[in-house]
């Protein structure tokens, strides 16, 4: 989820240490960002686009933050993710919207010129900051926050043309059965009408994600070329990544939520050092978002702050050890629907998963949810995932419940409940009321969601959970 993983990559601590566990909580009061940090040594520190963590900007150390609040030219006023606004622009468009809860555009092509679309803005904007960067106010941390690759999936021309949905691969997994999966994850499928799309629907989905991908290179690129003519680019340490990643039909999926899946979990990241040290240079170990802000603060030779769970990079990109880490872990939760975080842990071998709620997510419903009292939930309780990652990357075979992988799957439990332990403090999310204590459906986006947090703000209840001993 966006919040709690910009977030972690703010403070190097894990979710269920800063308490922003899903899109509608804000992490603890006395949480310190890498911001803050930069600012107390003297960076100007500067956000252009989303900044989607819960706090404000000058709390946790921007100095400057503009977030998405830019006047655009016609059409894009009219264009959300969530659809187009104006009936006349809908006629002239070509898009693919999903039917369900979180109603989504999941491809088409953008009635927007390709330099008016508001992440376009957004890097102009940018670009124009960086024009106007004084001697007072360097050394300076930049920070750019694209939107895009993300829903609406419709990039303009010639992104919106760039690729061929037919010669797109699939995946094995699109029309999967989900019944061995956790209940959490068929519920999602269900009701935002993934399991009303085709093959076809997918690949435009691919073709349109990609469009927006390049069209992001190509942004990232005119910063390059910007901090160049200001030959400041040789200086720079410059750092590429994501909160989250997207299904692009894996296992009927678009999008995100309720799942742990790699085309999910893995984003990417790419560090360019001053002065090109390490130009080439490509490592494969685990790295989690937790591991950019103690890596950054090490690179500029600043102290890392005792309750950074994360781990810098840096002894590993210098060749002082063989790997960085040997697993990942990660959590997913939905307030809405959830009372206790699904939890994953990673190696090289195997990928666990435990959702330890199940069909119980019933109770979370209101009474008139056209799914609550069906037999939806009346099936075998799955309450969790074990995947060969070697020899099934795709994660179709679920062994959580075959009897010959029950040691194994101890094994990973095991280590679930030591890294919760060595976590320390983390928040307390069974404190919340029964049913729907945060949401107005915390599945909400966009608008609704924010009228549902400035009304909890009101009422004192966009709030942060209560810490608990492990």
């Amino acid at each position: 989820m966006c919040v709690p993983s910009r977030v972690s990559i703010a403070t190097g601590r894990h979710a269920l240490s800063h308490g922003a566990l899903d899109n509608m909580l804000r992490p603890l009061d006395n949480e310190v960002s890498m911001y803050s940090i930069l600012q107390n040594q003297g960076y100007f520190t500067l956000n252009q686009g989303k900044w989607h963590c819960n706090i404000e900007p000058a709390k946790f150390g921007m100095s400057s933050s503009n977030e998405r609040i830019y006047k655009t030219n016609n059409p894009e006023n009219y264009v959300t993710c969530f659809g187009i606004t104006d009936p006349e622009l809908r006629k002239k468009t070509e898009y693919k919207r999903n039917y369900g809860e979180i109603p989504l555009i999941i491809s088409g092509t953008r009635p927007s010129h390709k330099d008016d679309t508001m992440d376009s803005i957004v890097t102009k904007n940018y670009l124009n900051d960086l024009d106007n960067i004084s001697a007072d106010r360097l050394p300076i941390f930049a920070r750019l926050s694209i939107m895009d690759p993300h829903t609406p999936y419709i990039p303009s021309e010639p992104y919106a043309s760039m690729y061929k949905p037919s010669e797109l691969p699939m995946p094995n997994s699109i029309n999967e059965n989900l019944n061995t999966k956790p209940v959490l994850q068929r519920y999602f499928h269900e009701v935002r009408g993934f399991n009303l799309l085709n093959e076809e629907d997918y690949r435009k989905c691919k073709a349109s994600y990609y469009g927006l991908v390049t069209h992001v290179d190509d942004r990232v690129g005119q910063v390059i070329d910007k901090l160049k003519s200001l030959d400041l680019y040789e200086d720079s340490l410059i750092i590429f990544t994501s909160d989250h990643g997207s299904m692009l039909g894996e296992h009927g999926y678009v999008e995100k939520w309720g799942h742990m899946y790699e085309q999910v979990m893995k984003t990417p990241l790419l560090i360019k050092f001053p002065k090109n040290k390490y130009k080439g240079k490509r490592m494969d170990s685990f790295v989690e978002s937790i591991d950019v802000m103690p890596t950054i603060l090490d690179i500029l030779k600043l102290d890392i702050p005792n309750s950074v769970q994360g781990k810098s990079l840096m002894p590993y990109i210098e060749d002082k050890s063989e790997s960085h880490k040997n697993e990942v872990y990660a959590q997913y939760y939905c307030g809405a629907l959830q009372n206790e975080s699904a939890l994953m842990v990673k190696d090289a071998k195997w990928k666990f998963t435990y959702y330890p709620e199940g069909n119980v997510i019933e109770n979370k419903l209101m009474n008139d949810h056209r799914m609550k009292m069906t037999g939806f939930f009346d099936g075998e309780e799955v309450f969790g995932e074990l995947y060969d990652i070697i020899n099934d990357p795709e994660e179709i075979n679920n062994l959580f419940d075959n009897s010959s992988y029950q040691e194994i799957k101890q094994t990973y439990m095991n280590k679930l409940e030591k890294w919760k332990k060595e976590l320390g403090l983390t928040v307390e999310t069974h404190t919340m009321k029964e049913k729907n204590d945060l949401s107005l459906h915390v599945v909400t986006q966009g608008e609704n969601m924010k009228a549902a947090q400035d009304l909890f703000r009101g009422e004192g209840r966009l709030r942060q959970l209560k810490l608990k001993e492990n």
